[in-house]
């Protein structure tokens, strides 16, 4: 079977795709960064890698890749799937679903199934699709019985949360559920790691973006018509265990890291200032350690 047979696009000319990919992507101090999006992270292989990572650190905290009470769900779809990893392990959870994925880019997918190596392959039951969440939904009313979106407040402006909150509830079945998952405040004892994330929230502040779109989630199910909403708060940090420590160090330094060229390009701190917050933050996180609470809100389509 080939290896891409779970990826599919929409068919365009091979010249509209090059001109519109040329127009779409930038170099940022090594960094492929997107130029058509508020979207504040790169997007190439290393993020992807910190994608799984902090994949594993929800997994860690929460025991599972979701709160909502479901059952035998027959068709499941993650908003901004990234590498796909979370639809990989709701295919292999749930046989008999279709799980769709989709991603305004298919290359943390492409770099996921590279690191999995040449046994490695998704589910049969895995579906990507190349789209962007930003625009309507390339899929009928009531297709799902389950919609989810995880993190998805890093390129989502506030102006646009109604309208793709809203698209996930039109594909969404009667008696199906919507999940929302997304980040409050971070905070840590780190003065040089506070720095670095004061410098970030500024810059998603001019774009348009919350600094902490999880005490969000619940309005915005509400504001789509949705009942019944409920939130489970999951403080990721907060003496929780080593491990989730570890994992938690981990992901945020790597964010960081990934994050300078594109901090540092928007104005917010100069070159020698980050990279200085950063060593020190390398230095200091994993003594002090760092809290990042979570929130899942959901609600039933009735």
């Amino acid at each position: 079977m080939p290896l891409f047979q779970w990826f599919r696009r929409a068919p365009q000319p091979a010249e509209r795709a090059e001109s519109d990919a040329s127009r779409r992507w930038a170099w940022l101090g090594g960094r492929r960064v997107l130029r058509t999006s508020p979207y504040v992270f790169p997007k190439d292989i290393a993020e992807g890698g910190r994608l799984d990572l902090q994949h594993h650190l929800l997994k860690v905290a929460v025991g599972k890749n979701y709160r909502a009470p479901l059952r035998q769900p027959r068709s499941i779809l993650d908003v901004g799937c990234g590498t796909g990893i979370w639809c990989r392990e709701m295919a292999l959870e749930f046989k008999q679903a279709r799980v769709v994925g989709f991603d305004v880019d298919r290359t943390p997918m492409e770099a996921s199934l590279a690191r999995l190596g040449p046994a490695g392959q998704f589910p049969q039951n895995f579906e990507f699709l190349e789209a962007d969440a930003l625009k309507p939904f390339p899929f009928e009313d009531e297709q799902f019985d389950f919609t989810h979106a995880r993190l998805i407040g890093q390129f989502v402006p506030i102006a646009r949360w109604p309208d793709l909150v809203a698209e996930m509830t039109r594909v969404t079945k009667r008696g199906g559920y919507v999940e929302l998952v997304d980040a409050e405040s971070l905070t840590s004892p780190s003065k040089a790691f506070m720095f670095l994330v004061e410098a970030s929230q500024r810059m998603m502040t001019g774009r348009g973006l919350h600094t902490g779109a999880g005490s969000h989630l619940a309005g915005y199910l509400r504001q789509a018509g949705l009942q019944r909403v409920q939130e489970r708060r999951i403080p990721l940090g907060g003496g929780q265990g080593e491990r989730e420590h570890r994992l938690l160090t981990a992901d945020l330094l790597a964010a960081y890291e990934h994050l300078q060229p594109i901090i540092v390009k928007a104005g917010m701190i100069s070159q020698a200032d980050y990279s200085s917050a950063l060593a020190q933050a390398k230095e200091e996180l994993p003594r002090v350690g760092a809290t990042m609470p979570i929130i899942f809100a959901f609600s039933v389509r009735l």
